[in-house]
């Protein structure tokens, strides 16, 4: 394919394995910026990134993330780790208006794309929601930087691939119509 950037969006895959190499403050900035040159509805930009690499941090949000899914009854395999070992997690929010969780979508997959085009792997994570389910999400929000009146909406995470790269899943058939 000759066009770089319909290749970058065919070849990311979500990665659930990371390396601990750092990513750079160089392309952390590149990969913010990218979503922060998202398209956003009325240009309102209604969005706010938490960026976090430190490792105590992302390791103190995947244990309320744990805890917010067993108290809503959900399934928690102690094996598994919310951010896959990640070094760097964006956490998504945003002023609860019109149209801002599609917002939110357009910048993490701005950040997505960016970062793959980097050489930088990410996986989108919506189970951050479950911080949430703890008794003051307030203390969450503050703990997170979360501006006051902005709500999660969801995380990112990412790094470099440890393993073998994720093979594309088949496309499902049938989604697409034309009317011409």
């Amino acid at each position: 394919m000759s066009n770089q950037t319909i290749e970058t969006i065919l070849n990311r895959r979500s990665v659930r394995s990371f390396t601990n190499q750092p990513v750079s403050v160089q392309d952390i900035s590149l990969i913010v910026e990218a979503g922060l040159y998202a398209p956003s509805a009325r240009n309102r930009q209604n969005w706010h990134f938490t960026v976090v690499t430190n490792p105590e941090m992302i390791e103190k949000m995947h244990q309320l993330t744990l805890q917010g899914m067993e108290q809503r009854g959900l399934k928690v395999d102690e094996k598994d780790h919310t951010f896959y070992h990640a070094p760097l997690v964006i956490v998504v929010s945003s002023l609860i208006e019109g149209f801002a969780e599609f917002n939110a979508g357009c910048a993490i997959e701005n950040m997505a794309i960016a970062a793959k085009s980097l050489g930088i792997d990410s996986c989108i994570i919506g189970q951050t929601r479950f911080m949430y389910s703890q008794t003051n999400k307030v203390d969450v929000n503050l703990m997170l930087k979360v501006p006051f009146e902005y709500e999660h909406d969801c995380s990112i995470c990412f790094g470099y691939a440890k393993g073998e790269y994720p093979v594309a899943k088949e496309r499902k058939a049938g989604v697409v119509d034309y009317i011409r």
